[in-house]
């Protein structure tokens, strides 16, 4: 049966005693009233309505749209052109413009508002009058004030989402019901499917239904078409989960196949009954298997209880119908070949019992089998059947149910040769536990996880399951937060997550649930306990050490299948202590550049770093050029994803980079590309089968010798640490680098903090007249900067904080002063010859330098170009790049100077013949092959001009 054949049967089910009919619209005063004995719907024009009981609840509604830079925006604030005018047969029209703020194109509408037998049909006609960027379409939206509602109030979106006021509901469905009281509900309903989320406001909870796409053209008339009812719950609800009243016994198991293959998952469904209100909480009713092997090896594994869900696509929406009221399941994957055996154990309050034995037969693997950190290489993957993985992917960490379904982006993805995703288990996509209360999971959730693994087995797709994400515990995500005590959570705090017993015990649970409906998978290529953990309000190292250390041990006690664990941190790599825990597998990096010189340096200096310090697999789970701003206007063509890509392959790098912003930027400019191109390279490497070290090479040189130096300018990027600078005198050398490796600190702190003061010096020498550059971005409570150029001062600039300065200024009210963001760059003269420069901030407080650059001072003598390779007994690789060739200079339109033809040294080979296999490295393809003689243990590679970059693969010739 499809959805609307199953709405229909709900329809006919429902029971649909109401009040009786309303005439039509009485006005009063400036509002249109309609009644139904004692219920009402009151609206006041231009856009506001308010439904209830009289005496009873009522919660407010209305049209509302976020524009720009989420700007917000209702129908009831806007301006009437026509009407109101009460018709005869008692509908309301009515006519004008909303969209208020300066600047901004107003929106027209027309409305007719019609009573029916129960409430009231909403036609309305929407239409911009100007280019205006809506950011999320056009919304109905409810707002049950906390004043009236308790929040335990139901709330039923039709088909399968069922919760209360406070947890919401979300996806698709044609009807919203919200309850008044125990006989009553409004019942919302728009044309057809429509997508509603839900939000914990602080005066109020919200419900948000989409009534049109999320954008549409200027001058376009787009219906925004609604109805409100007075009407009652069904009170019968597919997927409503019931409690269990049972005797305990298992009365029957029975398993999806008599047989499966290694590596292939046998689902038991178990009929049982138990005493339980939580199906989900051990505590309560706990199923548990114990599988034993041909071997003789005994596994544990836990069950759990799941709703059963079908999926249709309606409308352009994902519509989950919900099968039945919940079953009792075991997943397990052998991994071993042969006659297997099973046994149940069942307790509750009342007790314990065993039974439910059965077998299952075991054929020849099927699929790779488990991701497992390689025992040839600890820097990389390998599967259970020996193969290596090499991690290909961007990030898409929110399942969408509307325009690009979640199944769909992952189907294009794994065409384009990609092969892992991060998927984020948060409260706005496949986060479990955001139910009416904790403990609780969402069913219609947890279905789309099951799905998804089933498409990862077919795509051979891999995903990292990201358990939170900061955004829940911070602002208004842990006003949300069913942990916080607001909400009735044990926590008072986001750090008492970490801490307070009650709350570690819940998260205990929900990683018992997470490993018995998907530890089965194969295709989870690890736990990640949370998305850039310093994101947690208020909770420091000293909290979250321990919580790391005692839920890695637990999680990988529990985990038959020994999947890898990992977490990660904003800003870098994070910290080496949560990195040193024995069950942490996967050391991770987050790296956004927010720079205007290239991704290469950052990512090869991330990647040496954590080759250098960690016997384990590094990854960048998070990468970009810009965290808080736009790429598709700054790189349009993916050079920075092609970029860091390439350098991370040859720096020993467990996988590309995984770029951020899939939905305005990879996915609308079709960059999918970069990635096919690093996979056609990557095949048949032996990354996680051979061990890999350092390929060794002299720096280029060039082919004629008298080739003329060239001049570039030297920039020095900052690094941010709360401290006090541990060096200030920094040599500039004539290659752009700086003596010692030494890099000055982003804030050039005031008197406001006398023990962080130590201001730089650089020494520099300047081959002709040049320039000294500083980009002073953000200053705090006022800065006053001097700088000294030999002892001489040529630069006082001070720089005043406060309401309507700079660029942007912001009022911080935890510290109790502005902070004023600058964005320039201040420029001194400066003579040819050796130089020192010193600098200082005489200010109340710092002052953000984000670079230093001295424009002309590297001398580049030999060929500019980065030599990026490494090397195992099979096979090297390597990555030639052009300096220049950075994402800013293609981006601008800057003409990019070829490298002149050069001659690459590499040592370590023996003697003999070698096959050179040069790639052109922008789709992936082999350009020409060579073979080549090693003499006194070293190639020599003639370059070609280099414009951009090119990739060799050398394999001895057997």
């Amino acid at each position: 049966m499809d959805v609307r054949g199953l709405i229909g049967l709900l329809l006919a089910s429902a029971t649909l005693a109401g009040p009786s009919f309303a005439q039509g619209f009485v006005r009063e005063g400036n509002d249109f009233v309609l009644r139904w004995d004692d219920h009402y719907l009151k609206y006041t024009p231009p856009g506001s309505w308010v439904a209830g009981i009289e005496g009873g609840k009522s919660l407010r509604c209305g049209i509302v749209l976020w524009h720009d830079d989420w700007v917000f925006e209702t129908l009831a604030a806007g301006e009437v052109s026509e009407g109101p005018t009460l018709s005869e047969d008692g509908s309301l029209t009515i006519a004008g413009s909303f969209v208020k703020r300066e600047g901004a194109a107003p929106v027209k509408f027309s409305m007719r508002l019609m009573p029916t037998e129960k409430g009231l049909s909403v036609q309305c006609e929407l239409e911009k009058t100007a280019q205006l960027a809506l950011r999320r379409g056009v919304l109905l939206s409810l707002w049950p004030s906390k004043e009236v509602f308790d929040g335990s109030e139901r709330v039923y979106l039709r088909p399968a989402s069922l919760g209360t006021v406070s947890s919401g509901v979300g996806g698709f469905g044609d009807r919203l019901f919200v309850e008044l009281d125990g006989d009553t509900a409004l019942a919302f309903a728009t044309d057809g499917y429509a997508f509603t989320e839900s939000r914990n406001e602080r005066n109020s909870y919200t419900l948000r239904t989409l009534l049109t796409p999320q954008d549409f053209p200027v001058g376009e008339r787009v219906g925004a078409n609604w109805s409100v009812s007075f009407d009652m719950i069904p009170a019968k609800i597919p997927g409503e989960i019931l409690p269990g009243r049972g005797e305990l016994a298992i009365h029957s198991v029975t398993p999806s196949a008599e047989s499966v293959a290694v590596g292939r998952m046998i689902e038991l469904s178990i009929d049982l009954s138990a005493t339980y209100d939580n199906p989900f909480d051990p505590d309560e009713v706990a199923l548990d298997a114990e599988f034993t092997a041909p071997s003789g090896a005994v596994i544990q594994a836990p069950g759990f209880f799941m709703v059963d869900m079908e999926r249709q696509v309606v409308d352009g929406g994902e519509v989950l119908i919900p099968h039945g009221n919940g079953r009792w399941c075991v997943r397990f994957t052998p991994n071993e070949v042969g006659q297997h055996a099973y046994r149940l154990r069942l307790r509750d309050r009342s007790g314990q019992i065993t039974g439910g034995e059965g077998h299952f037969g075991a054929t020849e693997r099927a699929g790779h089998g488990f991701v497992r950190v390689s025992g040839v290489d600890h820097h990389y993957f390998a599967r259970d059947d020996g193969t290596g993985l090499f991690l290909i992917g961007h990030n898409l960490p929110t399942y969408h149910v509307s325009g690009q379904l979640g199944p769909e982006a992952m189907a294009k993805m794994a065409a384009a040769g990609e092969n892992y995703n991060r998927w984020w288990m948060h409260s706005n996509s496949l986060g479990i536990e955001w139910e009416q209360k904790l403990g609780w999971y969402r069913q219609a959730v947890a279905y789309r996880v099951d799905y998804l693994l089933e498409q990862a087995n077919e795509l051979g797709m891999y995903y990292m399951m990201c358990m939170d994400t900061h955004q829940d515990f911070r602002k208004d995500g842990w006003g949300r937060n069913p942990y916080n005590a607001e909400r009735g959570g044990p926590c008072a705090t986001p750090a008492d997550w970490f801490t307070n017993e009650e709350a570690r015990s819940y998260y205990k649970k929900r990683l018992r649930y997470i490993v018995a409906r998907w530890g089965y998978s194969p295709h989870v290529l690890c736990w990640e306990f949370g998305n850039e953990m310093q994101g947690w309000a208020n909770s420091p190292n000293e909290v979250q050490l321990p919580w790391h250390r005692e839920m890695a041990a637990y999680l990988r006690s529990i985990d038959p299948y020994h999947h890898l664990i990992t977490t990660s941190f904003w800003g870098g790599t994070g910290f080496p202590e949560f990195w040193e825990i024995p069950q942490i597998d996967i050391v991770q990096t987050h790296c956004y550049t927010n720079n205007d010189e290239g991704v290469v340096p950052r990512v090869r200096g991330y990647c040496l770093d954590a080759w250098r310090d960690y016997d384990k697999p590094h990854i960048f789970a998070e990468f970009g050029i810009r965290s808080h701003s736009t790429t598709a206007d700054k790189d349009p063509k993916g050079w920075a994803v092609h970029n860091g890509l390439w350098a991370a392959l040859t720096s020993f790098c467990a996988g590309g980079p995984m770029p951020w912003w899939h939905e305005s930027y990879l996915d609308p400019l079709d960059l999918y590309f970069h990635f096919t191109a690093i996979a056609n390279f990557t095949k048949g490497l032996p990354l996680g089968t051979a061990r890999w070290e350092p390929l060794e090479a002299k720096r280029p040189r060039y082919a004629d010798p008298d080739t003329p130096p060239v001049y570039y300018d030297t920039v020095i990027e900052t690094r941010y640490k709360w401290e006090r600078p541990p060096h200030n005198e920094f040599v500039v050398k004539p290659d752009g680098t700086v003596e010692g490796d030494l890099v000055p600190l982003t804030l050039l702190q005031g008197r406001g903090h006398q023990d962080l003061r130590n201001p730089p010096t650089f020494v520099v020498s300047y081959p002709g007249p040049g320039q000294f550059v500083m980009h002073v971005d953000e200053v705090s409570n006022s800065g006053d900067l001097r700088i000294w150029l030999d002892e001489e001062e040529v630069l006082h600039r001070e720089f005043p904080t406060g309401e309507g300065l700079g660029k942007e200024s912001v009022y911080q009210e935890k510290w109790k002063l502005w902070q004023t963001v600058y964005d320039e760059d201040l420029v001194i003269e400066v003579p040819a010859g050796l130089h020192r420069i010193r600098l200082l901030n005489d200010g109340k407080d710092w002052i953000k330098v984000t670079r230093y650059v001295f424009t002309g001072c590297r001398v580049v003598d030999q060929p500019d170009v980065l030599v990026s390779g490494m090397r195992s007994d099979e096979v090297a690789i390597l990555w030639l790049q052009n300096r220049r060739s950075t994402w800013l200079r293609h981006a601008s339109g800057e003409e990019i100077p070829p490298v002149p033809a050069f001659v690459v040294d590499l040592g370590g080979f023996g003697e003999g013949t070698y096959e050179v296999q040069w790639w052109e490295t922008w789709q992936g393809a082999p350009e020409r092959t060579e073979t080549m003689q090693a003499r006194d243990g070293a190639l020599s590679l003639q370059v070609e001009p280099l414009t951009a970059d090119v990739a060799l693969k050398i394999r001895p010739v057997r």
